[in-house]
């Protein structure tokens, strides 16, 4: 049984017929409900039809690619979508959490190394954001409609990015080291995995700082891990 106590549901989206099965099968023996859908459009049609818990979505589809449906699912949800690419390089992963994704794994992968991804990005949607308005300097996160506001202007979160500003703004103006923010947003699945937070954290610099190259609110401490802070100028070494 998933690790909610109830039956969630997940929606596979991929072209190619074993890897669909594949992961159906591995996501039956683990007591998820699955439905399939093999392109864009009908991955589309089906979520308008039945919601889910969560979208397994492969980047190269026919008809319609992996980012053009992710964006279509996020004008209308904010189901998690963890997506599935041949194509293992920053930049690729980078454009996925731009148009809206929750995790990013690589073909060909080991089935449970995906129920492992799948359960933790569940786990990080199903947790709540807290219960008051948290604040640092001039970034805000809105706990009732889940966007975080920078200089007046509201923004989207993904559930994993959520969960990271809520540490950043909860802990404002205290380092918080690597390994605290892996375990705490990501769980034990992604220890250590230090290059796959810096990704992240690029992600929340384009949507928090004026000049994501020269950080001043989400800053680097070397070695160590990153702090947000109320804005005042980073010497530049805090910018990777």
């Amino acid at each position: 049984m998933p690790d909610g106590g109830f039956q969630e549901r997940i929606l596979v989206v991929d072209d190619e017929p074993r890897y669909r099965r594949l992961i159906a099968t591995n996501l039956h023996l683990e007591g998820y409900l699955v439905d399939e859908a093999e392109d864009g459009p009908a991955a589309l049609r089906a979520l308008s039809v039945r919601s889910c818990d969560l979208v397994v979505l492969d980047l190269r589809l026919p008809v319609m690619d992996g980012y053009e449906v992710c964006r279509r699912i996020r004008q209308q949800s904010n189901v998690p979508v963890v997506m599935v690419t041949a194509l293992d390089t920053e930049a690729e992963m980078i454009r996925g959490l731009d148009f809206g994704a929750d995790d990013y794994v690589v073909k060909p992968f080991r089935p449970e190394a995906l129920l492992a991804r799948i359960r933790a990005v569940l786990r990080r949607s199903r947790a709540g954001g807290g219960a008051g308005v948290a604040a640092c300097g001039g970034v805000a996160l809105d706990p009732v409609t889940r966007e975080l506001i920078v200089r007046g202007e509201r923004k989207a979160l993904t559930a994993t990015e959520w969960r990271l500003m809520n540490l950043f703004v909860g802990q404002c103006g205290h380092v918080l080291t690597h390994d605290y923010l892996l375990a705490r947003v990501w769980g034990p699945e992604y220890q250590d995995d230090v290059e796959y937070l810096r990704v992240y954290v690029r992600r929340l610099r384009q949507l928090v700082e004026e000049d994501p190259k020269h950080p001043r609110h989400l800053v680097t401490r070397a070695g160590i891990g990153y702090m947000l802070t109320d804005g005042a100028p980073a010497s530049a070494a805090d910018s990777s």
